[in-house]
């Protein structure tokens, strides 16, 4: 009877600090594996190269990351359906139509129309228009954070437009064809 208390005695010793709640548990270190993204590969720009956008699909679960960075080494990222996604695309696709006309310009100062959808907050453009010049300002909104990031100008009346905006739209349209079913 006496060993058995004392061998019982000896793994309560022994287990306890184990069980203890104010023992602090050291996470051990996850084997990256290829497929894995690492801090440094979700930084897809280096500081000072300009802002930059990158959206794509998600294997298997029908969503899209979404990535904007500011060009000063700022990024957020985050998840969105494909619902948001569609939204998304509306709103790029009405700030470069007003972005084109004259309405809302100013002279001397521009003039800034925030165009966003009424029950997505997500994504918004800014456009600030000034004499014949549209500039953009695309913000990203996740729970990882909040980024604005410019993106370009256009001059209207100009033959060849180039500007992050326009990039960032091509970029959405496609992820966008990517999950469409075929007809």
């Amino acid at each position: 009877m006496k060993y058995t208390r004392l061998i019982g005695f000896g793994l309560i010793a022994l287990l306890a600090p184990g069980i203890s709640p104010a023992q602090e548990h050291k996470k051990r270190p996850k084997n990256v594996t290829e497929r894995e993204p690492t801090d440094l590969n979700k930084r897809p720009t280096i500081a000072g190269s300009g802002a930059s956008f990158h959206i794509g699909p998600i294997a298997g679960i029908g969503q899209f990351t979404v990535t904007l960075t500011d060009g000063s080494g700022k990024v957020v990222t985050g998840m969105f359906t494909p619902t948001q996604i569609e939204v998304f695309e509306a709103v790029l696709v009405a700030a470069k139509a007003f972005a084109l006309t004259d309405e809302k310009v100013g002279y001397g100062s521009p003039i800034i129309t925030r165009l966003m959808d009424q029950h997505e907050w997500s994504l918004f453009v800014d456009v600030a228009k000034v004499g014949n010049t549209s500039k953009f300002y695309v913000s990203l909104v996740t729970p990882n954070g909040k980024l604005t990031a410019e993106a370009g100008e256009i001059t209207r009346g100009g033959k060849e437009q180039s500007a992050l905006l326009l990039d960032i739209l091509t970029q959405v349209q496609e992820a966008r064809a990517i999950l469409k079913p075929p007809r």
